[in-house]
């Protein structure tokens, strides 16, 4: 499959990451980015911090549609038509989905494919795996080496995380195994499976159905969520708008906003900086997120 942006489109995306000034050669020529462990890397770091997850535009409609997710639709949301970012993100399928077909045009080898979540009890994953309700890129690099690339599932801290190949619980089938994605926050401690996926390549299509039932499962839940992934320039203070160092992406926290509290994690304790009222919201979102509403 090719790619749906334009040289102008991706030329645009890598200008507005802030990327290292060493990768400032590939922003003309986007298809000469580099195809390797480190640029890919890089790349990603680049992707999180710039555009959030969030779930505005579910929040925000009169009809209770489901946000587009039409190629030309994500671009114009997150990055505009002219003048640079919106500062605006989008939930996991918006977010991933970018991210796919930028990956494309970069010259990736890559698919998506859907993911089984679990929910969770106090930040913990519990029960058995959901249905089919998130998506993952998958990108091959020339070496034959496969990566995982979650650009929209939160952000967990630090922990030691994993893959690993086996059947879920609920399976009759032995020989349809899963990679599960696991986590635990020390060496001591048990692992704990958040989602799993298999390697099917899904279609762009195939997650319109996931599209609406998450509206639908988002709004019943009823929780505006912004998370934005931070990164410290060579300056004391988090900037929601990075600034490019020479070779390296330090993401130092992440900057929240649940409902009427705009909290903050710097490594450690999540500590809740401003409490506000709805009337408000649009204004924090200006000021904390560099969003244009």
């Amino acid at each position: 499959m090719e790619s749906p942006y334009s040289i102008a489109q991706l030329t645009g995306y890598l200008e507005c990451l802030s990327l290292p000034s060493s990768y400032a050669k590939y922003i003309q020529s986007p298809e000469s980015f580099p195809k390797t462990e480190t640029a890919l890397t890089v790349l990603f770091q680049c992707q999180i911090t710039r555009f959030p997850y969030e779930n505005l535009s579910v929040h925000a409609s009169t009809t209770g549609d489901p946000p587009p997710l039409a190629a030309h639709a994500l671009y114009e949301k997150m990055l505009g038509t002219s003048g640079g970012p919106t500062g605006r993100g989008g939930y996991c399928l918006e977010v991933n989905l970018l991210f796919y077909y930028v990956l494309l045009g970069l010259g990736f080898s890559v698919y998506v494919t859907g993911v089984r979540n679990r929910d969770r009890q106090d930040g913990v994953p519990v029960g058995n795996y959901r249905g089919w309700i998130h998506i993952v890129n998958i990108v091959q690099l020339p070496t034959g080496s496969r990566y995982l690339l979650d650009a929209a599932f939160g952000g967990d801290g630090t922990q030691e995380v994993r893959l690993i190949r086996d059947r879920l619980p609920l399976q009759t089938r032995s020989d349809q195994p899963y990679w599960i994605y696991q986590y635990r926050n020390g060496a001591d401690m048990d692992w704990k499976a958040l989602y799993c996926f298999s390697e099917l390549e899904w279609f762009p299509e195939d997650f319109d159905v996931i599209n609406r039932y998450a509206t639908w499962d988002a709004l019943g839940r009823g929780n505006v969520v912004v998370v934005k992934f931070m990164r410290n320039d060579g300056n004391t203070n988090m900037d929601p708008d990075p600034q490019p160092t020479e070779s390296e992406v330090q993401i130092v926290g992440k900057l929240m906003l649940v409902n009427g509290e705009l909290k903050q994690n710097l490594g450690g304790r999540t500590q809740v900086i401003e409490r506000f009222d709805e009337s408000r919201r649009t204004e924090v979102l200006r000021e904390r997120f560099s969003m244009q509403i």
